[in-house]
């Protein structure tokens, strides 16, 4: 319409109704729609004259979000269906679906005046048509270059991982920020510019300090500090210059190209006014002119650009790369193109779970290949990156190997939404993962589950000893194992499809405690517990599950490297908490933890329970007491003969006065009952 590109009914008949200016400053009852009767009058006026005006209102939900208000809100909506009625007034509305149920269809006189025309979300492919078409407005708004892969990544990604949103405005957003990101980048000083300047700074403070000095120690060091600054200078001056030249280069890019914009728009101006002689000039001359001069800018710039170090011939251009860690950062999937030292954590990732995950080689190459296939581009984009469903005894690493792997992966064991099952034993109680039902209590607030995860996308459910819960608890997940997505119980669609799900279970323990020690798992036993898996969930849920993991029952061997694990992580915990005391821990102390922190039916839980007893009580005391300092090795051996560690203190204990030292018990008056 505004290049006169539809018939001549239409040429200068669209007009846009701004209800906001309207209501503005409409302080008593009746004032707006004085307002809007008199703008009624008036295109009832042009109507009677031949004049079709076709009056557009933008957020049309507005003229009926304040019907029946005592105060008198927005109540246009009744003004205007006399006039629509009567055939004198042309009007547009566009509003979301949701506005439109909620305000417009109460109103059935209001709606039957209107036919509805859904807009539907763009697909892929025409996204991308729409941002080529805004590509040269950006470009000459933050003065960089946007590749053309830059464009087709942020439609695909803003259509696979910004869900919430739709597309084409997610996707302009991502080509929004990268561009602003980039210019940025281009405008702040280098790294190596500005860590010169500050250096250069602090020496010209101390040459000012010393300048003041009489002595020859201050003038001979005087004379250095200047010496120092010059060669600072004659380092900073060319890079400094190399960065302004540049940075002025894409200034004038920048300005030829915005002047180039505002002569297209003159020109365009001057077509629709039937101006010949402006529009011919500007269309032939003017911009062709300025067309050259950028051809030639350009130019000059890829050749300097060509002399510079290849890490710095993209600084002013949008590439895939960029598109991939803005959407990165906005919802936390890694996404971005793999890095050469990432290639090397993935392909030694069985290695790094292993160090605190014992015993379990099968578990640990199933998650490190789930992982490694979705970094790579492989998995299926409809499912979650991974399920799993670990069975096996108490104490063998199940809920220990999702903890490794969160901690792999962000860096933090607390980065898991964790569920436990024995919460979710009632029918009811489900509501809480995906909120309550209208009319319920904390309707409004969300379930936790379905929170968390449109929250932080990228991300481990850990849903601990599930056959604890309810029936309904495992019916809720089919359509999160199948396809990767939940309703919650505010009606919007959640996607698990970058979670890796993660079920712990007790299931078939029974046979596994019977099998002898560091003896593999045979078949029939593993019969056996799958039978008591079918005999507990329903088919179609078991059926979804990427992979049942039967974790291995736990030898002496197992607890003896648990204990290298234990012991380090307790060394950490010193440095952490600022005690500068290092273990000694001898062979003789370690076979003594492993042997009684033993327990086939228990796994690796009762060593931790050992290794509190036997060791961190006792030397918690002999720290207070100070006969365990500060800065000095702790000495911890083993007494076979009295079944007990010995902790070597490295100095007397600190005097005490006579009634506290009857209060005192000993550790030889101490029985504790181990549950072995």
């Amino acid at each position: 319409m505004v290049n006169r590109d539809v018939p001549a009914s239409l040429i200068g008949r669209l007009f846009a109704l701004d209800l906001g200016a309207i209501q503005a400053g409409a302080s008593y009852k009746g004032q707006f729609e004085e307002r809007i009767k008199s703008i009624l009058n008036e295109v009832e006026k042009a109507t009677e004259k031949g004049e079709n005006i076709i009056l557009f209102i933008d957020e049309m939900h507005l003229i009926m979000a304040g019907q029946g208000a005592s105060s008198g809100g927005m109540d246009a909506a009744n003004l205007i269906k006399p006039v629509l009625a009567r055939g004198k007034l042309r009007c547009l509305g566009a509003t979301t679906l949701a506005e439109y149920r909620k305000y417009i269809e109460k109103d059935a006189a209001f709606e039957r005046r209107f036919q509805q025309v859904i807009v539907n979300e763009p697909s892929v492919p025409e996204t991308i048509s729409i941002l080529r078409g805004l590509k040269e407005k950006y470009e000459t708004h933050h003065g960089v270059t946007i590749l053309d892969n830059a464009i087709v990544t942020a439609a695909t990604l803003a259509h696979r991982y910004l869900t919430a949103r739709r597309l084409p405005d997610s996707a302009i957003d991502l080509v929004d920020e990268a561009a602003a990101a980039v210019r940025v980048t281009r405008d702040s000083q280098p790294e190596a510019v500005d860590r010169l300047e500050r250096k250069k700074l602090q020496i010209e403070v101390e040459a000012h300090a010393l300048a003041k000095e009489k002595d020859d120690e201050s003038k001979a060091r005087l004379e250095a500090v200047n010496q120092e600054i010059a060669a600072i200078n004659d380092e900073l001056q060319p890079l400094k210059a190399a960065w302004e030249a540049a940075k002025s280069r894409g200034d004038k890019i920048r300005a030829v190209r915005e002047k180039i914009e505002s002569l297209k728009a003159k020109a365009e101006d001057a077509e629709r006014r039937y101006d010949v002689s402006t529009a011919a000039d500007l269309r032939h001359y003017a911009i062709p002119d300025m067309e050259e001069q950028l051809s030639h800018l350009e130019a000059h710039k890829r050749m300097e650009d060509a002399k510079r170090g290849p890490s710095e011939l993209e600084d002013d251009v949008v590439t895939s790369d960029g598109i991939s860690e803005i959407v990165a950062r906005w919802t936390g999937v890694p996404v971005s193109r793999l890095k050469a030292t990432e290639k090397v954590k993935l392909r030694m990732m069985e290695k790094a779970l292993m160090k605190q995950v014992v015993g379990q080689p099968e578990a640990v190459k199933a998650v490190a290949d789930s992982i490694r296939l979705s970094r790579s581009g492989l998995s299926n984009e409809s499912r979650p990156i991974a399920s799993f469903l670990f069975c096996g005894p108490s104490g063998t690493g199940k809920t220990l190997l999702t903890k490794a792997l969160a901690k792999f992966l962000f860096d933090s064991e607390e980065a898991i939404c964790r569920i436990d099952g024995s919460e979710y034993s009632e029918k009811h109680s489900i509501s809480r993962l995906i909120g309550s039902p209208p009319g319920y209590v904390g309707h409004e607030e969300g379930g936790t589950l379905t929170e968390w995860v449109r929250r932080k996308p990228y991300s481990i459910v850990l849903i601990d000893e599930i056959e604890k819960a309810s029936r309904e608890f495992s019916q809720l997940f089919l359509q999160v194992l199948d396809d990767g997505r939940l309703t919650d119980s505010q009606g919007r669609v959640v996607s698990f499809r970058n979670c890796v799900i993660v079920m712990t279970s007790n299931l078939g323990a029974a046979f596994l405690n019977e099998l002898d020690e560091d003896s593999p798992i045979p078949e029939q036993t593993r019969s056996l517990v799958h039978a008591a898996i079918r005999s507990h969930f329903a088919p179609e849920f078991i059926n979804r599950i990427d992979a049942t993991i039967i974790f291995n029952k736990l030898g002496t061997a197992q607890i003896r490297s648990i204990v290298d694990v234990r012991l380090a992580e307790i060394q950490k915990r010193l440095q952490i908490n600022g005690k500068n005391i290092m273990l000694e821990v001898d062979d003789q102390a370690r076979n003594w933890l492993g042997q009684a922190g033993f327990n086939p039916q228990y796994g690796a839980r009762p060593l931790n329970r050992t290794i509190q007893n036997e060791l961190l009580h006792p030397l918690s005391r002999m720290i207070l007491d100070e006969r365990i300092r500060d800065g000095e090795a702790a000495r911890i051996s083993a007494d076979w003969k009295l079944n007990r560690l010995l902790i070597l203190p490295n100095h007397e204990p600190l005097p005490m006065d006579i009634d506290d030292e009857q209060d005192v018990l000993s550790d030889d008056e101490i029985k504790i009952e181990d549950v072995n």
